[in-house]
């Protein structure tokens, strides 16, 4: 096979790869992400005033307390089961039959032995089927109305024995974040806390990705909307995967409430009025417990030295350009000198005023990417930003934070390794971080790019040595023509001098 043809042959290689790696890049950011393709999602039915969730199944009406109704499984094998996700440690089912029947109900996101544990007696079968999901058989008879309600654990019994688990900002930091797993699976913690920024920029394959390292957590998983969340379609995806944007739910004598506070980066206001509205309905109906409220974006920046967030303004410069803006917005969150907390100061005000009213114990938060602590008007203020995103706040680190129910004094943080506190080794982690990230959000895309640039590179490579080898031989051949020529003429010279 001569030259020419193994260059036009790898040229077609080159588009092939090349075309077919950017379409999937494309295509794996964008498409709608499906948990499997034997699940089918139902719209979110929620009433946090309750924190229930209702629908039917199986011409069974469903309610639950601590959860919501997901969707359906189909299994070939067994058909058509409910699914369940727990919002809460121990989710709470009622079902009413119109008919003799039976029906399964898969739920997720729970310690299925500890939650199989707290009943007693009971007549439905539960099979554990992985590490946070329990799937309960129910026999109805006609009209049957059955609820699943777990024994709760004695507070006096308990107390200090279970412990919860606090971290947020995971974003790209994959890697860090598996590595909690693991040990937060060998400290068995009751429920683990997420404060948001789950993922980088909302993207199907991102949420895809976090999504799969989730389901190794043996513990119900607790999670808020973050401002990363949020981008693009990003709410969506997250509603379908995790649920409602502000919910809370009792453990114990303890009382946990999250919050959507997810628009406060890029707009004035962080917390809805109507969340206010069920912020404050909500404490005063858990009276007497023990408070906990857990949000992304802290109420103000306990740094010295921050300037003002100019972010919203320059959204409303940049409502031509999204994709442009959200560049922008990338660049403006590493500016670890402008304020992190909410923009507006009366916001911030009205909110501390509200912890203080009720009596919060702590305020879990995230969004700087380090560790605070804070007091105002007697209430906790505890940031926690370190379970993976780039570090680039002064004096951060990846960690996280185990917490004991009702032992509000103890408290203990879990560092993990984490680039040298300086800025060339950190910002040379964080390109590490978007390129490792990069890779495993769109792993054969990726593949097939470097494939097309590769043969691209070597293709250069061949034509420049092609070129100057052609350069060389003409130069040669200029070279001995002009010798030629010269011996020619000296011939001649040499000649005409002895004739003369």
């Amino acid at each position: 096979m001569s030259i020419n043809k193994i260059l036009k042959v790898a040229i077609i290689v080159l588009f092939i790869c090349l075309a077919a790696g950017i379409s999937m890049f494309v295509y794996n950011a964008n498409a709608a992400y499906k948990v499997s393709s034997d699940f089918t999602g139902l719209p979110l039915n929620f009433d946090p005033e309750t924190s229930s969730s209702t629908g039917s199944f199986e011409n069974s009406a469903i309610k639950v307390y601590g959860g919501f109704i997901k969707g359906i499984w189909n299994d070939p094998a067994s058909g058509n089961c409910l699914v369940i996700r727990a919002l809460s440690p121990m989710p709470e089912v009622f079902i009413n039959s119109e008919a003799a029947k039976s029906i399964a109900i898969r739920i997720e996101n729970i310690n299925p032995d500890f939650y199989a544990e707290r009943f007693v007696n009971s007549r439905f079968k539960m099979t554990k089927l992985n590490l946070n999901t329990l799937l309960i058989d129910f026999e109805l008879k006609a009209g049957e109305e059955v609820d699943l309600v777990p024994v709760k654990p004695d507070a006096a019994e308990s107390e200090g024995k279970n412990s919860y688990v606090i971290l947020g900002d995971n974003r790209d930091g994959y890697d860090t974040f598996e590595q909690m797993i693991e040990q937060i699976n060998g400290i068995k913690p009751v429920f683990v806390i997420d404060n948001g920024d789950l993922v980088f920029s909302g993207k199907p394959n991102q949420y895809r990705l976090f999504d799969r390292l989730t389901t190794k957590i043996g513990s119900t998983f607790c999670t808020t909307l973050g401002n990363h969340d949020i981008r693009g379609n990003g709410r969506e995806t997250y509603t379908m995967l995790y649920g409602p944007p502000y919910y809370s739910f009792d453990f114990m004598d303890s009382h946990f409430i999250f919050l959507d506070s997810s628009p406060g980066w890029s707009e004035k206001k962080a917390i809805s009025d109507e969340q206010y509205i069920w912020l404050e309905n909500d404490m005063k109906k858990a009276f007497g417990k023990k408070l906990f409220v857990i949000s992304h974006i802290p109420p103000r920046d306990p740094r010295s030295n921050v300037t003002k967030n100019e972010i919203a303004n320059y959204v409303n410069q940049a409502k031509s350009g999204e994709s442009w803006a959200e560049q922008k917005l990338d660049s403006y969150f590493e500016n670890k000198n402008m304020s992190h907390g909410f923009q507006d100061p009366e916001e911030s005000i009205k909110f501390e005023a509200l912890m203080s009213q009720y009596q919060v114990d702590t305020v879990y938060l995230s969004h700087i990417h380090s560790n605070f602590e804070y007091y105002k008007d007697g209430v906790r203020y505890l940031i926690s930003g370190g379970a993976g995103a780039e570090l680039l706040t002064e004096n951060s680190y990846y960690h996280y934070l185990v917490a004991k129910i009702g032992d509000v004094n103890t408290m203990t943080m879990v560092e993990l390794p984490s680039p040298v506190n300086n800025y060339i080794p950190r910002y040379a982690a964080a390109v590490k971080l978007f390129y490792e990230a990069l890779y495993k959000e769109n792993r054969v895309p990726v593949i097939l790019i470097l494939a097309g640039l590769t043969i691209l590179s070597l293709l250069i490579i061949i034509k420049l040595y092609l070129w100057k080898r052609q350069s060389i031989n003409t130069f040669g051949k200029w070279l001995g023509e002009i010798g030629k020529f010269a011996v020619k003429r000296y011939k001649e010279l040499y000649r005409n001098k002895n004739q003369s």
